[in-house]
């Protein structure tokens, strides 16, 4: 965790877009081995998808480089939804994906939701390891998606 207390996490801005998205991409890549565009239209401009209708979408820098995501999204008035958790690869296990889950669960209590939900692929042990240590709870699966559920 070096470092990490020049880990500067905002909301983002239009500026920050292409760079989100980028980083986002890269990860779904590493993971997948590939990109469907098709599959993820909110990313074709986060800016506007995430900050609007309550939703909140955090980037985090260490000095001038994006080096995480994550966002918040509405379920209804009482459950929030973590989406979009990324970090870049050089980046990894250094406490960054911890601060920004600390910040998205934080807002979620501040904005009143008893319930926050997630979905990650099952085949994505290590960010199945980082949510269960976190306290989430496994819900259900569907295909190959594991959900899982804290309350706050």
């Amino acid at each position: 965790m070096i470092g990490m207390e020049k880990l500067e996490i905002q909301e983002i801005t239009q500026e920050f877009h292409g760079e989100a998205k980028h980083l986002i991409l890269e990860g779904m890549k590493e993971r997948f081995g590939f990109i469907d565009y098709s599959l993820n239209p909110d990313l074709n401009n986060i800016y506007e998808h995430y900050t609007m209708n309550g939703h909140l979408f955090l980037i985090g820098f260490l000095e001038e480089t994006m080096v995480g995501t994550g966002a918040l999204t509405k379920e209804c008035s009482t459950i929030g939804r973590i989406e979009r958790m990324s970090v870049g690869r050089p980046y990894r296990r250094k406490g960054i994906a911890q601060r920004m889950l600390d910040q998205l669960e934080g807002q979620a209590i501040k904005l009143g939701y008893s319930k926050i939900v997630l979905e990650t692929n099952q085949e994505w042990h290590s960010a199945i390891a980082f949510y269960k240590k976190n306290g989430f709870v496994f819900d259900y699966h569907e295909g190959e998606r594991i959900h899982f559920f804290k309350l706050t």
